[in-house]
């Protein structure tokens, strides 16, 4: 049976017709015939899995910036206030209002990562049952092993952050979606459409989402005898959307504009620039760094992207046939294609990033899709095949895989690192010393040197600095992300000045997150500087003790000698 044959069978089989009932495998090896009346279970177990790695992950780091800055923002007195604090950032409020109710259980990292721990396993769930509801098990079974040990995945849901939540409620909604088509179901859609409206309420980037999967509804109800109510639940719940975007423009994204502009320049490199390079080389490369970045590994990354790509192109090819069978999921290639283009096209418009980092998360159910359609097809349908395939390219991932986080490595960012600078900090530091660090590594520190019941978000403002005050002593937040070793001497001096600091005046550079370590290099800067020993935990924590010296400028706290 050639290739082509098995993708068409595969793809006209009615899959939508019974998608929870196994599938009938006459003269199967007895392997397969246990497999596929297993298969529920074994998704089930897998699941277990992903959860199981996600608790063990989120239960050995420390909270990089990104991840304080979320507890800073809820740890307020109410919700009403915290709800106001989280107004600040560039996200929706979904992910605020969970982690509130958390952390009136505990304010440790793992409480704090359980919702997107929680929201990740889920994820695995619902692509398996969207994916077995679209292409047929063995797709089903290829995609829950992809997404339960995928270490990008695993890694996001592991996080305090939103991207988990975001794409459980994506899967959530394709799956509801299908089975609202299949059966004609009215409370199914209106489940479609509450899913749809916790992605939005998770992040921003899920207007991607809504825009394909709204071209898909549409495709889908056009060649398709649906019943009046059917449509119209799904029309009522698209105008929910609707109303939901206009609310959070008005309470939110019209007021932070400014900041969005700053955030923004950290991605100017992964916009297109019509006088840089050509919509060729731009298009295969970050393509190429998304795949990249989901599975770490280049071999992993380059099988998945050909299956991607030539997943979808059958995809096309079938709902341009016009044999294809009424019981096939007919428009799939909508949603697995028009994600990436929209967010390719965001980005050669100047407006959102297409980048093999976290922010196109929003792709990552096309992906699996795609490529767990193809995967399936060559594996011709056998769940076993499928299976081993399938844990093969997430093992090559695991073992050979990068840290799917830029500037931290694993071993860098345990809890003990974190640990010992805090207690190197507590047993150094004397009455009236001074601590000054960046905006980012202010975040850590509010969160490990505070006490997490202490910490408190100090918001952004114009001024050159924020402070606040912990165990006696003051802290100085600079208004900038990064410090490096040539930049500081003019804001120490600034600070200086802006808090009557005198000359012998103790200050403790404290630098945490990305890049941590940059403040290390100080004594490269000045023969000053020559006899400092800046103290490192891993390469993402350094602590430098300087003093004021005669001049007003940073300085030694012991003099060199000669």
């Amino acid at each position: 049976m050639s290739l082509n044959t098995t993708i068409e069978a595969a793809a006209n089989s009615p899959r939508d017709l019974a998608p929870e009932k196994p599938e009938a495998v006459p003269g199967a090896p007895p392997i397969e015939r246990w497999l596929h009346g297993h298969l529920t279970k074994i998704a089930v177990a897998i699941t277990a899995g992903a959860f199981a790695a996600r608790i063990v992950v989120a239960s050995r780091s420390y909270l990089n910036p990104d991840e304080a800055l979320h507890y800073l923002l809820l740890n307020e007195p109410s919700l009403f206030l915290a709800y106001k604090a989280s107004l600040t950032n560039a996200h929706p409020p979904l992910i605020y209002l969970l982690l509130y109710i958390c952390h009136f259980v505990s304010h440790s990292e793992l409480m704090l990562r359980l919702p997107s721990i929680l929201a990740g396993t889920a994820f695995c769930w619902f692509t398996f049952k969207w994916i077995r509801t679209l292409f047929g098990e063995a797709a089903g079974l290829i995609a829950v092993i992809l997404a339960a040990f995928s270490p990008t995945l695993i890694a996001l849901s592991a996080e305090v952050r939103e991207y988990a939540l975001l794409l459980c409620c994506m899967a959530a909604a394709l799956y509801f979606l299908e089975r609202a088509f299949a059966q004609k179901s009215v409370g199914t859609m209106w489940l479609f459409s509450l899913c749809l409206y916790l992605a939005i309420l998770s992040h921003y980037s899920a207007a991607f989402f809504c825009l394909a999967a709204g071209v898909y509804a549409l495709a889908r109800i056009s060649d398709s005898g649906y019943p009046r109510k059917i449509i119209s639940a799904w029309v009522i719940g698209q105008m929910g959307a609707l109303t939901i975007y206009v609310f959070l423009y008005v309470t939110h994204l019209s007021k932070i504009r400014n900041n969005l502009a700053v955030w923004g320049t950290a991605f100017g490199g992964t916009f297109y620039r019509f006088d840089q390079e050509s919509i060729f080389h731009f298009t295969k490369q970050n393509t190429w760094n998304i795949f990249q970045f989901l599975f770490a590994q280049p071999y992993v990354a380059g099988t998945m992207l050909i299956g991607f790509v030539a997943g979808t192109g059958f995809l096309l090819l079938k709902d341009f046939m016009p044999s294809a069978g009424r019981g096939a999921p007919r428009h799939a290639s909508i949603y697995v294609l028009l994600p990436f283009f929209a967010v390719w096209a965001a980005a050669v418009a100047g407006i959102y990033p297409y980048i093999g980092s976290r922010h196109t998360a929003v792709l990552i159910p096309s992906a699996i899709a795609a490529a767990s359609f193809l995967f399936a097809s060559v594996s011709r349908q056998k769940l076993l095949a499928g299976a081993l395939l399938a844990s093969l390219l997430i093992g090559v991932s695991n073992y050979y895989g990068k840290c799917p986080e830029p500037g931290i490595r694993d071993v860098d960012q345990r809890q003990a690192l974190m640990t010992g600078a805090m207690n190197y900090l507590h047993q150094s530091m004397r009455e009236d010393d001074v601590i000054l660090a960046d905006m980012q590594s202010s975040m850590p520190l509010g969160y490990y040197y505070c006490g997490a019941e202490e910490a408190f978000f100090t918001s952004w403002t114009r001024a050159s600095f924020d402070q606040f005050r912990c165990h006696g002593h003051l802290i100085v937040s600079l208004h900038f992300w990064l410090l490096r070793p040539e930049g500081l001497t003019v804001p120490f001096e600034k600070m200086v000045n802006s808090y009557g600091l005198k000359p012998g005046d103790r200050v403790w550079v404290f630098q945490a997150g990305w890049g941590g370590d940059l403040i290390a290099e100080l004594p490269k800067e000045a023969a000053k500087f020559q006899c400092l020993t800046p103290r490192t935990f891993g390469q993402n924590i350094t602590i430098v003790p300087l003093m004021v010296g005669s001049d007003l400028s940073p300085a030694p706290q012991t003099k060199c000698v000669n």
